[in-house]
């Protein structure tokens, strides 16, 4: 069972952890664990830990998304494809390095780059960044 406290930590993972989450993986880690007042002196259980890190995980879906979706280009949030594509190797190192299969995501992301592809206008460089990404999606998934 996920106690409440660590609960609301992965909610702030996924809702608010900015573009590099395993900061606010972190910090999360150092409020639960440490002793009061620093934080609040929590043991943290195998399950209660790996929930945060799926936070990260979620986390750095949702900005991936973010800069897949047309509707925010030009927005102060949006980052772009490049950008996208840098948090996509984030996301497998991470993933990779707690024991997470990203084979899902993977086919999440080529259909995203697929409908952004679709909703760029031709000739705009980011519908060819677009295409670059998924490219090398396709290719990842054929090795």
């Amino acid at each position: 069972m996920i106690r409440k406290e660590v609960h609301e930590e992965a909610e702030l993972i996924v809702l608010e952890g900015g573009e590099i989450p395993e900061v606010a993986y972190w910090n999360a880690w150092f409020f639960l664990t440490s002793p009061p007042p620093e934080g609040l002196g929590l043991h943290l259980k195998a399950e209660e830990v790996r929930h945060l890190k799926e936070a990260v995980c979620q986390r750095y879906l949702t900005i991936i998304r973010r800069d897949l979706t047309p509707e925010n280009i030009g927005k102060p949030h949006y980052r772009g494809v490049v950008r996208a594509r840098i948090n996509w190797e984030r996301l497998q190192r991470f993933a990779r390095k707690e024991g997470f299969f990203a084979n899902g995501w993977r086919q999440e992301i080529q259909r995203a780059l697929q409908d952004f592809i679709k909703e760029v206008s031709p000739g705009d460089p980011l519908q060819e960044e677009a295409r670059q990404f998924l490219e090398e999606l396709q290719r990842e998934a054929s090795l």
